[in-house]
């Protein structure tokens, strides 16, 4: 019996083994369940923690770059403030030195009627310079007289009775129009002008006859416009020859290759000279060139001296431009220079000539150079600026202007941009390399430059509050303090009827 209950438990076991599977199988299936989704949750915490980094990452680089943008702006007002004050600074001593040369022709001009007037003849000074009574209750005593000993000077050794010396041996005022030597021995008596050695010998002149027809012949001899009071008749108009007008300065702008805005820079000067009231004309040696795009016209125009004015009720002067055929003008080392004669010729009512250069043309600029301009290199902050600085040089050193010196040029950064550190390295080496002979400001990189063009107008007309427009004002400054411009007047010339 036990063997029978052994045999039937034998048989049943395949149905606990399949128990045992699917119970197997069923955990199996949830342990790889566990098993994936613990995968997935360790998955997604190496991406939480990926882009975490990432998040870290990029706050960090924008920190820096917010800093690097802080730093700049901060150079940026610092390099300003450092041309503002250097700017301020100029302007004050060119003031200062104006002040004081002011004053030291005033001085001049006065120092003559300021000296004292002493005279030897008398100890007394009659307040009334026509009343010859000496005792008239006029007279007052004048600065005191100390006679010189006989030994010494024996004419002086009493005072004399005071006798009225005529009218034009007075001391007459100081008279702003007469030179200075007339206006010296017109004060100073001729007891003072002559030698102390021989003022015994020096003959005492005497009054000439005050008569009416003296007093007549002085007034017609001395004065314009009394000459026919005593005559009857209308005097016959003298002819008047009107001064010469002073040379206007020249500025010549050169460069030695293209794209570093040397027409821009000349259209836009003249543009800032003319908003301070000098009447400019512009010279385009370049029969093609765009420096009349400059101004709204839609066309070159060789040969014809054009003036274009400001629009509306604008006080700026109005700009004259002459655009030259430098192709036919002769041979170069012709005594009469056809180039520099048209220029003066068509700017003799200018205060100030521009020129723009043609670019890298040697035989037009020495024929300029013969006006004895100064002359003013754009350069760009790149390494070709730096090496063609040295053939500029060697070529104005080489070719003398109109008194046969040779012309130092000056430079001036254009397209300058302080956020780069090339632009800043290049100027330090120019500074060095040039001196003085870089202006201490510069001409900012714009866009607004290119966009005025496309308009017909320059950038202080595109955008006056701008950058740029404030830098062509500082350079507008400078030309002005380089040379001051030429003021063609007549003043103490007299009106002719005609």
């Amino acid at each position: 019996m036990a063997d029978q209950g052994a045999l039937s438990d034998s048989q049943e076991t395949p149905e606990d083994v399949a128990t045992l599977y699917s119970w197997a199988n069923l955990h199996g299936a949830k342990y790889r369940d566990f098993s994936a989704s613990r995968a997935q949750t360790r998955e997604k915490a190496r991406q939480r923690v990926q882009e975490a980094i990432e998040t870290e990452r990029l706050r960090a680089r924008e920190e820096a770059e917010a800093q690097q943008r802080a730093e700049q702006q901060r150079a940026l007002a610092m390099q300003r403030q450092a041309e503002m004050e250097i700017r301020q600074r100029a302007e004050k001593e060119a003031a200062e030195r104006a002040a004081q040369l002011q004053q030291e022709a005033q001085q001049r001009a006065w120092a003559p009627a300021q000296q004292p007037v002493f005279s030897p003849a008398s100890s007394y000074a009659p307040a009334d310079p026509y009343s010859n009574s000496p005792q008239s209750p006029a007279f007052q005593p004048a600065q005191p007289y100390f006679a010189p000993q006989p030994s010494s000077y024996p004419q002086y050794a009493a005072p004399q009775p005071y006798s009225p010396a005529p009218r034009e041996e007075m001391p007459v005022p100081n008279r702003p129009w007469m030179p200075v030597d007339q206006r010296e021995n017109a004060v100073r008596p001729a007891w003072l002008a002559a030698d102390g050695n021989a003022m015994g010998s020096a003959p005492v002149p005497h009054a000439p006859e005050d008569t009416l027809q003296g007093s007549r012949d002085r007034i017609t001899s001395r004065w314009f416009a009394l000459k026919g009071v005593f005559s009857g008749v209308s005097a016959q108009p003298e002819p008047v020859q009107a001064p010469q007008p002073a040379r206007a300065p020249v500025l010549a702008v050169f460069s030695l290759a293209g794209g570093v805005g040397k027409t821009s820079l000349v259209a836009t000067l003249g543009r800032a000279l003319s908003a301070r009231g000098e009447r400019v004309m512009l010279v385009d040696t370049s029969a093609y060139g765009l420096l009349p795009y400059f101004f709204g016209a839609r066309d070159q125009r060789p040969g014809v001296l054009r003036t274009f004015t400001a629009p509306g009720n604008s006080a700026d002067a109005p700009v004259q431009l002459l655009t030259m055929d430098c192709e036919n003008l002769g041979p170069e080392n012709s005594p009469q220079e056809p180039l520099s004669i048209e220029i003066s010729r068509n700017g003799h009512a200018s205060n100030r000539i521009l020129v723009d250069l043609a670019t890298a043309s040697g035989a037009i600029t020495r024929r300029v150079l013969r006006m004895g301009p100064a002359v003013l290199v754009p350069v760009v902050p790149d390494m070709s600026s730096v090496v063609s600085v040295s053939s500029i040089d060697s070529f104005f050193q080489r070719n003398s202007g109109a008194n046969g010196h040779s012309v130092m040029p000056f430079y001036v950064m254009n397209q300058f941009d302080p956020s780069l550190p090339l632009h800043l390295d290049v100027r330090e080496v120019l500074r060095e390399q040039l001196g003085d002979r870089l202006l201490p400001f510069s001409l900012r990189r714009t866009p607004a430059v290119s966009e005025a063009l496309a308009e017909g107008m320059t950038v202080v007309d595109y955008a006056p509050n701008s950058a740029a427009s404030e830098d062509f004002g500082a350079l507008a400054s400078w030309v002005k303090s380089l040379a001051p411009p030429t003021s063609n007047s007549f003043r103490g010339v007299r009106w002719s009827e005609r």
